[in-house]
């Protein structure tokens, strides 16, 4: 029998090169790697790779382009150690591919080294997670202490994220957590991210362009909210554009906003159209029970765009309340820019008037 040659690509996502290297073999049944510097052979030459408890080198990223159809587990605690950058600590491409993560398996990223209040305005601060995957499954994560966004989702399809527990907490104290978003999804489709806990100081969850999704039984601290963030291309459509898109089954607690959706005023054309809000509990919102806003990105008090429109927003069984200081419902949308949407059980209780330059059918604001 011919030995099986072939290659193992990785599209890096941050610098935009395509590294790749060549196998020869079959592949061994279960690998457990228990060092830095034998991840890259396991997952070459392994259908089963085990990562258990080693620390990953200051400066280095954890590179880990699976081949298909095969299965990656973490065990233990995974510590990594401090550098300045600004890339990422780990980086995940695969199609067909499981990632498990054992029972008080830890990946810590020691963000409380970095945070200084200032985000990605004060010192260089590592990413979490870079993904990319197709037809894949990624569970049962714990995440502690990301120095800045922890799971960024890019170019992927039919992939579900479950299980996943962001636990930020360390930083609602001084040196403050900043931009430390939990799950970013960016071009993707067919996606589903589900029963997950996230503790952090940005979006819990902030939607950027794709089709498709759905975000069930999510548990959300600080964080600032349940948020769709279309506009970050200049002349692409289909990268300022999210459609078919469910929230459902989800908790906000604590958050500068509950349900934020934005549009960058700065962007090209693109389109919201399909976005459905279902079942969802506020508790002491800071800022903005609800906040819909289609000027976000530009100076303060800038004027409202319709560049990305927002079709057929249906929010449904929104309850809850917001601290003092907070409005519970803001909706600024520039003229031409929102249409059909439907509001039903929408409840948010607070002590300032709601401000709404545009209402749904049939809802006072």
């Amino acid at each position: 029998m011919k030995p099986d040659i072939g290659k193992i690509c990785f599209f890096t996502l941050l610098y935009q090169e395509v590294y790749c290297d060549v196998y020869h073999g079959s592949l061994t049944e279960e690998c457990v790697v228990t060092d830095f510097s034998q991840v890259t052979e396991a997952v070459e030459s392994c259908q089963s790779t085990i990562l258990s408890n080693f620390d990953v080198p200051a400066g280095e990223t954890l590179m880990l382009p699976l081949r298909d159809g095969t299965k990656l587990t973490f065990r233990g605690i995974i510590t990594f150690e401090y550098s300045e950058r600004s890339d990422y600590l780990v980086m995940i491409n695969g199609t067909n591919v499981v990632i498990d993560g054992e029972e008080d398996s830890i990946l810590n990223g020691q963000g409380e080294l970095y945070w200084d209040g200032k985000g990605t305005s004060g010192s260089k601060k590592p990413k979490f997670f870079a993904l990319e995957l197709h037809k894949s499954v990624m569970k049962n994560m714990n995440i502690l202490n990301a120095p800045m966004h922890c799971a960024q989702l890019f170019n992927s399809t039919d992939v579900l994220l479950s299980g996943w527990v962001i636990d930020n907490q360390a930083g609602f104290q001084a040196p403050l957590g900043k931009n430390t978003d939990g799950f970013n999804v960016r071009n993707g489709s067919n996606i589903v991210i589900e029963n997950s806990l996230v503790f952090n100081q940005d979006d819990c969850v902030a939607l950027n362009s794709g089709s498709n999704i759905l975000i069930d039984n999510l548990t959300c601290y600080g964080s600032h909210g349940l948020s769709i963030s279309v506009g970050f291309s200049q002349d692409v459509f289909e990268l300022n554009s999210l459609q078919n898109v469910t929230f459902r089954n989800s908790s906000v607690t604590g958050g500068d906003n509950g349900i934020h959706i934005k549009t960058h005023v700065d962007a090209g054309l693109g389109l919201i159209q399909n976005v459905t809000y279902q079942d969802i509990q506020l508790i002491d919102i800071v800022k903005k029970g609800i906040g819909v806003e289609e000027n976000y990105g530009g100076a303060k008090n800038v004027s409202a765009r319709n560049n990305i429109p927002i079709r057929n927003l249906i929010l449904e069984n929104i309850v809850g309340s917001v601290n003092i200081t907070a409005v519970p419902i803001y909706i600024l949308c520039a003229e031409d820019g929102c249409f059909d949407w439907t509001f039903a059980n929408v409840m948010i209780e607070g002590s300032r008037e709601n401000s709404c330059n545009f209402t749904p059918d049939d809802f006072i604001c």
